[in-house]
């Protein structure tokens, strides 16, 4: 009985704080761009993507992974420690990793449709990014990467960021989408 409480007590502080870690990806299965929410942070977004080109769903998995790209250089922007950027890299090596040939065949095919600005597929898709409007959460998995010694759970952030201009940088920047 003793040691069933010695247990207890040591296994529920870690439970808590892994339901309250948001560093912790969430599981949603394939969802299409439109389904997405500002509160999806990129490692979330990569299980999407991996999902939908499971589901040989290649313009969800295209389209979404032009809102982790955002959402990533959203972050990167934001998040001081640049040792933790390396995630961001990692997360992509992961989501194409391991995709058979006809997988990458149909996933070229839906980006070759993103190479043309003027193709509704691309303008959609930036709408889309648009719409949804910067990310919500604090970027944990992000921050939880980086090796920078902190002194508190607030000094992650650089102290002149700002929101607006990281946010028009992430939706024009890296998927050369037209500034609203």
């Amino acid at each position: 009985m003793r040691a069933l409480l010695v247990f207890c007590a040591l296994c529920v502080p870690s439970l808590l704080s892994a339901q309250n870690n948001d560093a912790l990806p969430r599981e949603f299965g394939c969802l299409s761009q439109r389904e997405l929410s500002n509160d999806m942070h990129p490692s979330e977004l990569a299980r999407i993507v991996r999902a939908c080109a499971s589901e040989q769903r290649y313009d969800d998995a295209v389209q979404v992974y032009y809102t982790y790209s955002s959402y990533g250089l959203f972050d990167q922007q934001r998040v001081r420690d640049e040792s933790a950027h390396v995630v961001l890299g990692e997360l992509s090596q992961w989501m194409f990793a391991f995709l058979d040939r006809s997988t990458m065949t149909g996933i070229r095919a839906s980006i070759d449709k993103l190479r043309d600005p003027a193709h509704p597929f691309f303008l959609d898709t930036c709408v889309e990014i648009e719409a949804l409007g910067p990310p919500t959460y604090r970027p944990g998995y992000m921050i939880s990467y980086g090796m920078m010694p902190r002194k508190s759970s607030d000094d992650w952030q650089h102290d002149t960021f700002d929101s607006a201009a990281a946010w028009r940088k992430a939706v024009s920047e890296i998927n050369d989408c037209p500034i609203p």
